[in-house]
């Protein structure tokens, strides 16, 4: 689509418009129930993620605003006089927790969804016990490519490459800030600087979003390298604590 274009679609569809949100250029205007999109630039790339949305039709965007379906050869419509405004700002994104707003446009629920691209786990939510004997026994070198914080119920989270071969939970790093479990993403696929305003997270902070929709932010202070003497008095510190 390499051109000028056009599309309407229903309301109940604007979910479909979230692959398009970080795509410069798209305005929105709002017919009724019908929704309007127009860009004044086109590509292949564009044109392929616009057919997969559910539109009642496709135009090319003539001037002075007529319209062509694109499966016609004579322009036949114009497009109508809307109030138009950029997509990203339009579309919200709603964090899991949060009520539906009452106004339209209806928000997006952001969540966890399984993913088939493979990245390599950054961080590990593993026991003090388990990276207690893995510290005593690990090379240093090993230990010196780790970081590790932990807290009173006794679970360590371990950041680096490689991760001890330890049980529990790995998490892929996106941006360096938002930490989902291996194997996932999240739907919308928004920007993770999108993610951490819904969470009211920082640029400062890494949040770690688990499988059940619960989220756990951490600071980097948080964070002490992973030596043997540190290893060690976290988990006398824990033991007197529990």
């Amino acid at each position: 689509m390499n051109f000028p274009w056009a599309i309407r679609i229903d309301r109940e569809d604007i979910e479909a418009l979230a692959s398009l949100r970080l795509i410069s250029g798209i305005e929105v205007g709002e017919d009724g129930k019908l929704i309007w999109l127009r860009g004044k630039q086109g590509d292949e790339q564009l044109g392929s993620r616009l057919l997969r949305i559910p539109s009642r039709q496709k135009y090319e965007w003539l001037a002075p605003n007529q319209l062509r379906q694109v499966d016609r050869r004579i322009p036949m419509e114009r497009l109508p006089d809307l109030r138009w405004q950029p997509l990203d700002p339009w579309l919200q994104v709603e964090m899991p927790a949060a009520a539906l707003p009452g106004n339209s446009p209806k928000a997006i629920p952001l969540r966890l969804v399984r993913s088939t691209l493979e990245r390599e786990p950054e961080l590990l939510l593993t026991g003090i016990e388990e990276f207690k004997r893995f510290g005593a026994t690990a090379a240093q070198a090993r230990l010196n490519r780790l970081q590790f914080a932990a807290n009173v119920d006794g679970q360590v989270l371990v950041r680096g490459l490689p991760l001890p071969p330890l049980p529990g939970v790995r998490f892929v790093l996106h941006g360096g800030s938002v930490a989902v479990p291996a194997g996932f993403s999240w739907h919308p696929g928004v920007g993770v600087d999108v993610v951490m305003r819904c969470f009211g997270a920082s640029g400062a902070a890494l949040v770690v979003w688990n499988e059940d929709g619960k989220i756990t932010r951490f600071h980097s202070e948080q964070f002490v390298p992973a030596s043997r003497s540190a290893i060690r008095a976290t988990g006398e510190l824990l033991a007197t604590t529990q």
